[in-house]
């Protein structure tokens, strides 16, 4: 057995008890999403610590406006742990969906930066947190100022704040001071806080800190060299060439395969991607390999490199790596057409899925295949007909309108023909299409899936936008179905680790059970029922995540039920295992791991586990490798 039910008896002694609110009382609130809950005020109010801690952290996951007055009393609560969670709650208000109003978050971003400039230590390391959450401009010199703390916590969590007020739109860009700034910690002593630092500019493209950058891609430690070469590459404008001696070109014989990945698709930037052969040759890692199919595709190929490049891209369309081969065809078609089309008619008709998918994704793009396309479309792997259809959408043709019309009012269309129908529709904004996206919302499939339901909305409203024309009245999302109680509600966990039997080795993850008990007992219980048993990682973004345990194998599929989200301060480190989501509160059965930090994700989606080991697998993964079988350690 891998939990324990707490017997009345001892709950009878335990200090929410004590206070006349149980542990399972405030669960029961926020698994609900009680928007205005007494007993959470009454909670946040205990003589207790840990009710009150308990209440904050409910407070944080339902982001209800309601709760402002308790989170703002809580950053005086007597207790260290109970008082950071106040603080890390009154941050989630600022990444609330829908936002809340503005007074509201203008009022905890005043009274979260009163703390911080008072506090020091893991409160104010959490305050800082906060701040990169609310604030906006008017909290920039606070933050600036944190960067030059005594403590290497607030220093690291003060550049990330800076990046958060950036990727939240509080910013439109960084001023030249916050540049300035970071680029300071870029030689901090601190690889914790320099990685951080060098993360501010992997994913806005800021040619302030290119010289710093290029420093950066030498450093020893292999996150700051990592995003280091990330940001470089977002940089591709304003670079000409990569010699060898440059930073970049040094970092391309990294021993890190992932610093490795981020050169080459940096070199995506560079005209002269002449060296590829010469990086590649004796490359283990399929990741890499791939990414140079990429790299390849995206450079203008002077006519003397053709020849080269072109051998170079056969090579890796005859690669072990079916990752690579999908890559290298899809490269093919982008650089040399013509040259390409006899392989692509060898891929889609072999016996891998995820080859003929490839296939028919690069057809897409060739003009004149839309008959080739439809015929993808009625492939037996719906996997491989969806990926036929969202080419084939591509295309202005208005028979493709008819194609959707079809499937959209067909009540035996699969999930994946059904969604994929109305995600082109939202982008085709046709008006020939409105009935049927009307007829599909009013369908049982759009009543099962939220998501689906969703896309339908937008699409048909965005169409109705689009040609004024058209007077029809919108349509309005589907009554949220009534919120069940957790059925894992009254379970405490002991320490549990499951380990993922894949094609490629073991896999250990050890189980949240304090920080997401509801994730991990629904996952224990997955695991029992033996519901991952042969499926596949899906989803593979290299230099991102694996994501898997999809019954359907396509990403569309779930278990049944729903959870609500448990978001929790476990930050997305390497290894970290995440719940994939749709929208807020919208978890299942999937999970999906991260190769490396992403602080982005730190506070929008719950941390349910961590890989203690195996990584070295998760590394090899493959899409469409299987777990063959999950058990529990």
């Amino acid at each position: 057995m891998r939990y324990l039910r707490v017997a009345a008896i001892f709950l009878c002694f335990s200090p929410a008890a004590r206070a006349g609110v149980s542990r399972e009382d405030i669960l029961k609130e926020q698994d609900l999403r009680i928007q205005d809950s007494a007993l959470l005020r009454k909670a946040a109010a205990s003589d207790s610590a840990e009710v009150r801690r308990q209440a904050y952290l409910s407070m944080g996951r339902i982001q209800s406006e309601a709760y402002l007055e308790s989170l703002l009393k809580g950053l005086h609560d007597g207790d260290p742990a109970a008082r950071e969670q106040a603080v890390f709650s009154l941050g989630q208000l600022g990444l609330a969906e829908p936002e809340l109003s503005t007074t509201t978050i203008k009022t905890a971003c005043i009274a979260v930066e009163k703390l911080s400039g008072g506090v020091s230590g893991s409160l104010k390391q959490a305050s800082v947190e906060a701040l990169g959450k609310l604030g906006g401009a008017e909290a920039e010199p606070s933050l600036l100022s944190d960067l030059k703390d005594g403590d290497k916590q607030v220093r690291g969590e003060a550049a990330l704040a800076l990046f958060r007020q950036r990727f939240l739109k509080r910013v439109p860009e960084y001023s030249t001071a916050a540049v300035t700034g970071l680029v300071s910690l870029f030689k901090d002593s601190d690889p914790g806080v320099r990685w951080r630092a060098v993360y501010a500019f992997s994913r806005f493209a800021e040619p302030r800190a290119a010289r710093a950058l290029d420093g950066a891609a030498g450093d020893k430690d292999r996150w700051v060299r990592f995003f280091a070469c990330r940001a470089l590459g977002l940089l591709k404008v304003d670079r000409k060439d990569m010699p060898s001696a440059s930073p970049l070109g040094s970092a391309a014989r990294d021993s890190d395969y992932l610093v490795r990945l981020e050169v080459m698709r940096a070199a995506a930037g560079f005209a002269v991607p002449e060296g590829l052969a010469q990086l590649l040759s004796g490359e283990p890692s399929a990741h890499v390999r791939a990414a140079a199919a990429d790299t390849i595709a995206a450079n203008e190929i002077a006519p003397p490199s053709r020849h080269a490049n072109f051998d170079l891209l056969y090579r890796l369309w005859h690669d072990e790596s079916a990752m690579v081969r999908g890559q290298a065809l899809f490269a093919l078609r982008r650089v040399w057409p013509d040259d390409a089309l006899s392989l692509l008619d060898e891929a889609r008709s072999g016996p891998r899925w995820r080859l003929r998918s490839k296939a028919y994704e690069a057809l897409g793009e060739i003009p004149g295949s839309e008959a080739l396309l439809k015929e993808g479309i009625k492939d037996k792997d719906t996997r491989v007909a969806s990926a036929a259809l969202e080419a084939l959408a591509k295309s202005s043709s208005t028979e493709v309108d008819g194609i959707l019309d079809k499937i959209l009012r067909d009540p035996n269309a699969t999930l994946e023909m059904a969604g994929t129908a109305a995600e082109a529709a939202k982008k085709r904004e046709a008006v020939a299409l409105l009935d049927a996206e009307r007829a599909a919302y009013e369908g049982s499939l759009a009543r099962q899936y939220p998501e689906f339901s969703d896309d339908l909305v937008e699409a048909y409203n965005e169409t109705l936008k689009a040609h004024p024309e058209v007077k029809a009245a919108p349509l309005v999302p589907h009554p949220a179905e009534k919120i069940e109680l957790s059925p894992f509600i009254n379970e405490h966990l002991k320490p549990t680790t499951v380990i993922l039997d894949t094609e490629r080795g073991e896999i250990d993850i050890e189980l949240a059970v304090e920080d997401s008990p509801l994730h991990a007992a629904a996952f224990i219980a997955s695991v029992k029922k033996g519901l991952y048993d042969g499926t596949i990682w899906h989803r593979i973004v290299s230099g991102f995540v694996a994501q898997g345990g999809d019954p359907r194998g396509s990403g569309w599929g779930d278990a049944g039920f729903l959870l609500r989200d448990e978001i929790n301060r476990r930050p997305f480190a390497r290894g970290a295992v995440g719940m994939p989501k749709a929208g807020k509160d919208t978890g299942g059965c999937q999970l999906f791991i991260t190769y490396v930090p992403t602080p982005h994700l730190d506070g929008r989606y719950t941390v349910f586990g961590q890989v203690t080991a195996g990584m070295d697998v998760v590394d090899r993964l493959e899409p469409g490798d299987r777990i063959t079988r999950a058990r529990l350690k």
